[in-house]
């Protein structure tokens, strides 16, 4: 058995620059000589590790998850406020929207550029939003336990309209809206919370 030439390149920071360029650019919109100038990886490099041009994207989508996505995530599941604890994830989404570069959410982009033709990607997609909707649920509950919430209130239902807000958010940053824009679509989104 022959070993191969060892990897001369770190793939999580590789994955990130790819990352990075399919989150500004989208994914028709990046060329593979963009990707591999961004990476600063060979062709033959990118097809062994990651694959094709669509394999590398669901990889970056993964790698949002575990970088993006977490972070929201372990904002929720914070010691203290749970109430606070979701205005700060909601106010994580408004820093994403307002981001001088106008990228919005790759997870948003995504869902709207390619998840409507690429079932796999949709999928994909589809329990990223379940695993941030599902954190947004818990933090509700134990905000409603702690008297935070009003009883009333469907921690399921509000968890679904945050993350639709959220998403909207994140659509409102590529449009070029402006940091009074994006607060005023925070500030009526937290009236959900009321």
């Amino acid at each position: 058995m022959t070993v191969g030439r060892p990897r001369e390149f770190d793939e999580t920071e590789v994955l990130e620059r790819a990352m990075q360029l399919f989150w500004t650019r989208g994914y028709e919109g990046t060329r593979l000589a963009e990707l591999l100038t961004a990476m600063q990886i060979s062709r033959q490099s990118l097809y062994d590790t990651f694959g094709n041009k669509r394999s590398l994207f669901l990889r970056t989508i993964e790698h949002y998850r575990a970088t993006q996505l977490t972070h929201a995530l372990a904002l929720l599941e914070r010691d203290g406020s749970p109430l606070e604890n979701v205005k700060a994830a909601l106010g994580f989404f408004q820093d994403l929207a307002a981001d001088d570069r106008c990228r919005g959410c790759l997870v948003a982009n995504a869902l709207v550029e390619v998840a409507p033709h690429d079932p796999e990607i949709a999928e994909l997609l589809g329990d990223t939003l379940d695993l941030l909707q599902g954190g947004l649920q818990l933090a509700l509950e134990r905000a409603q336990a702690k008297g935070e919430l009003a009883g009333d209130k469907s921690p399921r239902g509000l968890a679904q309209a945050l993350t639709n807000s959220m998403l909207g958010l994140a659509v409102n940053g590529k449009l070029r809206r402006g940091p009074a824009a994006l607060r005023e679509i925070y500030d009526g989104t937290l009236v959900m919370l009321d």
